[in-house]
């Protein structure tokens, strides 16, 4: 096993969209710096808008 901490995190809805939200702000005020801050935010703004998609079909299912 490496290095490697995982930590995981309960959201609701609200708070998604609001992770979602501030991911991109940050993407889109990015004042350069490491370019693996960059391409992890890029993945995580990715991962949250796959997990609202789901989210958001699976209440319209319902």
């Amino acid at each position: 096993m490496g290095d490697d901490i995982v930590a995981s995190f309960d959201y609701d809805l609200r708070a998604l969209r609001l992770e979602y939200k501030t991911t991109c702000d940050a993407l889109r005020n990015w004042p350069g710096g490491a370019a693996e801050e960059q391409e992890f935010l890029v993945y995580k703004r990715q991962e949250l808008f796959r997990v609202l998609v789901e989210q958001t079909l699976q209440i319209e299912a319902s």
